[in-house]
């Protein structure tokens, strides 16, 4: 069941059926999941949220090839995965992040001033470190604790065994540690 009480396989086969409110309902349950994956890899709030109208545009207009699942969000993301790929390629170039962008994702603003500056330093910091990933394993991290992906659904999502993945996601996490804590688990240089 989705957050909306349906039940995804009935909106699934109403969406094929050219039932608009259907695909609407499915938008509204997994835009956030595809934008947020989107943007943990572009890093850019307006590039992420165009991408992810791109993806939506393009399962729309492959309705027919929708299967009815009870978890359709890895068709979802291997559209968005697949459009992330065409967009490096037309734009050749990957854009470095900025840490101004941080700031335009101002935590709780119900925090005190000291909490979200500390959570906006943070976010940086944790931004740069990921940056030292190679692309594959920033992919796996944020599928994992980003989108709550379990092993096996970023096996079936990338293409790759499940126990590879959690080989790298535990290789992936160590270097994230060595970056974060230089002092604590070795010389790797910090952000």
């Amino acid at each position: 069941m989705l957050k909306n009480g349906s039940d995804p396989r009935e909106l699934i086969l109403r969406a094929k059926e050219g039932d608009s409110q259907a695909f609407a309902l499915l938008y509204d349950e997994y835009y956030t999941p595809v934008f947020r994956y989107l943007y943990g890899r572009l890093r850019d709030k307006d590039q992420a949220n165009d991408l992810a109208q791109t993806v939506f545009l393009k399962v729309y207009e492959a309705k027919d090839r929708l299967e009815a699942t009870a978890t359709p969000l890895k068709y979802f993301f291997t559209v968005a995965r697949n459009s992330l790929i065409d967009y490096w390629r037309k734009k050749k170039t990957i854009r470095l992040d900025d840490d101004e962008d941080a700031w335009q994702n101002i935590p709780d603003k119900s925090a005190g001033q000291i909490e979200i500056v500390e959570s906006l330093e943070m976010s940086v910091y944790v931004r740069r470190a990921l940056d030292k990933l190679n692309e594959d394993d920033q992919e796996i991290i944020i599928l994992k604790y980003f989108n709550g992906f379990s092993a096996r659904e970023i096996s079936e999502q990338i293409g790759i065994r499940e126990d590879a993945v959690r080989q790298r996601q535990s290789r992936a996490l160590k270097l994230l540690k060595t970056i974060l804590n230089p002092v604590k688990y070795g010389p790797e240089e910090a952000p």
